[in-house]
Order: structure tokens, then sequence, then C-alpha cells
């Protein structure tokens, strides 16, 4: 299995850093609903650590993503594409990873002014980088939740984008991204 991408496909680390990051903002997503729900306890407690633990991990995966995009460069886009269907691609890449790292951020500092710790997993906690503030954490509580819709909205459209390029002009864009399969 090749681990750098290549000219038409990409590799294994490109492919496992997005399919981890699928599943981690699922997590989120799922978390992130659910946890506000529950009545105020320990289970509550802990959801919200998990969320914050998850959203962390986002953090350091999406750097991650990025610094291995600019170590091996995705795949071209195929050669009939328009430009302004480039340009969207692009834009709409620069969008999720925008928003990933806003919505990360965000939620730590509005975790922070509502004077809760950010724990990791139990291991280790975060130092604070700001004081309890709690207009700042209401503006950052509405922020994050309509962060997380916009983001979503943004995966919803990558997610349709590269569907249309599978089933309506049938070339290879989702296919290089699959775990499995080969593109040719």
């Amino acid at each position: 299995m090749l681990l750098m991408n290549a000219e038409r496909r990409y590799g294994a680390v490109a492919k496992s850093l997005h399919w981890i990051a699928t599943a981690l903002f699922i997590a989120l997503f799922v978390l992130g609903w659910t946890m506000t729900e529950l009545p105020l306890g320990a289970e509550k407690f802990e959801r919200y650590n998990l969320h914050k633990s998850v959203g962390v991990t986002v953090l350091l995966l999406m750097a991650c993503r990025l610094l291995w995009r600019a170590l091996t460069p995705p795949p071209p886009l195929p050669d009939d594409m328009s430009a302004s269907m480039r340009s969207m691609a692009k834009l709409g890449h620069a969008a999720l990873y925008f928003m990933v790292f806003v919505q990360v951020g965000v939620g730590l500092v509005h975790s922070w002014s509502a004077n809760f710790p950010v724990i990791v997993f139990g291991q280790f906690t975060l130092p604070s980088l700001t004081e309890p503030n709690e207009p700042l954490k209401e503006l950052l509580g509405a922020v994050h939740y309509w962060g997380g819709w916009t983001l979503l909205l943004l995966i919803a459209g990558h997610v349709g984008a590269a569907l249309y390029h599978h089933f309506i002009r049938k070339d290879s864009v989702l296919k290089r991204m699959l775990p499995w399969g080969h593109v040719r």
C-alpha cells in the first residue's frame, strides 16, 4: 500500500487521517447533541469532558493533515473540471479546515471562560488561556453552537460533492479517497 499521495490517488496516510477525522466528527456531533440534554450530574460532566477531549484530538489530527498535505500534495483534480468547479473545491476544503480550527478554538475558550477545565482523556489539563468571563461564555456558546451547524453544512457539501463526482460525473474523485479499491 502506498503511503504517500500519488498522481491518481491518495496514499494510506492521507486516507487514514481523513477517515479517522470522519469518525471523530461523527463522535463530536453525537456527543454535542446528546450531552446538552442530560440532567446535571456525573454523566453530563463525563460527556462534556469526552467532547472536549475528542475536540482536542481533532485539532491535533487536522494539524497533522495540513502538515501531511504540505509534504505530499493531493492528487490533481480531473482535467475536465471547469475553473469554477476547481475554485469551489479549493474554497470548500479551505472552509472546512478553517471552520474546524475555529470551532475547536471557540470551544476551548468557551470552556475556559465558563471556568471549566479542559481535561484531555483524564490524562492532563490544558492550561486556561482566559479568566472566567460570563459575557464571553455566553457569546462563545452561541458561536460554538452555530459554528457546529456551519461545519455540518460544510461537511454535507463535501460529501455531496464527492457523491456528485462519483454518480453524476463518474470520475475518480471519490474512489481515490476510499480506503478500499484502486484507481486506474
